[in-house]
């Protein structure tokens, strides 16, 4: 990450693009097994279409009301939604679910699957000596069964996607993205790619929609020309467009047709007193309603990812940060990786008193809710797997962080959903529970209305039509 063009940039191992760089993310072959240590097989790993199922008389959550559907059954055949109906009318003794097996939700509460809105699948998994196909029952198992990556290796993306596809059982469904696009040299040479002109815009958008992406990113070395070439042809192939941005302004980028904002900082990089300290943030500045207006006027998307400066402004100094027990589960590598990097977070983002550093997440929490306030839509991702964002977990305590800063949860669990899938456009198969949509499903002990903590209460995760344990899921996970 970084802020201001003062701060030191973080040091990548360079390496070769295509072939190596594909390597470095290899999936097929290696990582995580579909059998369990004592053999037994996981569920759903097989890859045989599930048998139908019928989710009887439970709490469904209608992601466009917002409200939960009391005493609702959910009938799944062929891994998608069937129909969705009042109990009273699709029991188990219906025409329509005859030969079902039937799931007793008596008492619990559906969910739509939760989707990760930004993620990277090589980036810093390559720094921890892992493969992205390592960390995706992490995913699963905590009720997340979509991920947007936010760029990465294209290569090496795509490997990890075949993975997860192969393995719908421990695995949630990847959705691909460009490489950074950025400036020379890119800040992130595993991931960055140098578009010098306009002219060098449209055969790499070409390349990355021959590549299958979803998503172009725009990142901090790109100005506006560049920038502005690469919004215009992205919509040309029909690609949403996200930007983590500093050297083409914000605002600019939002005029110019930006699809979706990365990083509360992002919006806050342009509302500093001095541009050198990325605590000087006035929120109360003409110039802070300003773009707020912009992006709400020309409806931008914002991703604010809060869990990434949650752990990269506070967790060196608190123990409940670094040491939160959603971080307990994480495999040894990867941790390692976390504490080498403290050093250098040390010097950078937890160079100011830790006061200070709270007061600049205070800021980041007034700025989104001031951004839901004005009608921006929001969106949950986390950047997991940066230092101190777990995998799978971390995308509840973004949902935390969301109602905190001033969301109604019944927004956030829409936002979850919906709206990322929207962002994927994906709309018409995920993030909702219709008939037609794919039956990736959550099922929890407690309603999530109430109470937003409720997420992390599991009992079952359907993917593609099959019900899973999440215990099961997670076992499939590497410790070491």
């Amino acid at each position: 990450m970084r802020l201001p063009k003062s701060g030191r940039p973080i040091e990548r191992r360079d390496f070769l693009r295509g072939a190596a760089l594909a390597g470095a993310g290899l999936t097929l072959g290696c990582g995580v097994d579909p059998q369990r240590g004592d053999g037994t097989a996981v569920e759903g790993a097989t890859g045989q279409p599930a048998p139908p199922l019928l989710i009887d008389r439970a709490n469904v959550f209608d992601v466009r009301a917002g409200t939960m559907r009391a005493d609702t059954s959910v009938l799944v055949r062929a891994g998608r939604i069937e129909a969705v109906a009042p109990a009273a009318e699709l029991g188990p003794t219906s025409d329509a679910a005859v030969g079902a097996m039937r799931l007793d939700g008596s008492g619990l509460f559906v969910l739509p699957g939760l989707i990760d809105a930004h993620v990277h699948v090589t980036h810093i998994l390559y720094q921890s000596h892992m493969t992205g196909d390592e960390v995706l029952p992490f995913y699963l198992g905590h009720g997340v069964t979509s991920i947007r990556s936010t760029g990465d290796n294209v290569p090496a993306q795509r490997l990890i996607e075949r993975y997860a596809d192969d393995h719908p059982g421990i695995s949630p469904n990847v959705f691909r993205c460009s490489f950074l696009i950025d400036g020379d040299p890119p800040w992130h040479p595993d991931i960055g790619w140098h578009l010098a002109t306009p002219a060098d815009v449209d055969p790499f958008v070409a390349d990355m929609a021959a590549w299958g992406v979803k998503t172009l990113k725009i990142y901090v070395g790109t100005g506006p020309e560049v920038g502005r070439r690469v919004i215009e042809a992205g919509h040309e192939h029909g690609l949403v467009v996200s930007g983590h941005l500093l050297d083409y302004h914000t605002a600019d980028a939002v005029r110019d047709g930006l699809d979706c904002i990365e990083h509360i900082y992002t919006v806050s990089n342009f509302l500093l007193d001095d541009p050198d300290d990325r605590h000087s943030i006035d929120l109360d500045s003409d110039e802070a309603r300003r773009l707020i207006d912009v992006i709400a006027e020309h409806g931008t998307r914002v991703d604010p990812t809060l869990m990434v400066f949650w752990g990269t402004l506070l967790f060196m100094d608190l123990p409940e940060v670094y040491g939160h027990p959603d971080h307990d589960p994480m495999p040894t590598r990867l941790k390692a990786f976390w504490d080498r990097d403290r050093e250098r977070r040390a010097l950078d983002w937890g160079a100011a008193p830790v006061s200070v550093r709270q007061g600049t997440w205070e800021k980041y929490l007034r700025l989104t809710g001031m951004l839901y306030d004005a009608g921006v839509q929001l969106l949950v991702g986390t950047d997991a797997p940066e230092p101190q964002v777990a995998p799978g977990a971390s995308l509840h305590h973004e949902m935390e962080f969301l109602v905190e800063s001033g969301m109604s949860a019944a927004d956030v669990l829409t936002a979850a959903t919906l709206e990322n899938a929207r962002i994927l456009k994906e709309d018409e198969n995920l993030g909702s529970i219709e008939p037609g949509r794919a039956a990736d499903l959550v099922l929890l002990d407690a309603d999530p209305l109430a109470d937003i903590r409720n997420t992390r209460r599991i009992r079952t995760v359907v993917r593609a039509g099959r019900p899973l344990d999440p215990a099961r899921i997670l076992a499939a996970a590497p410790t070491a």
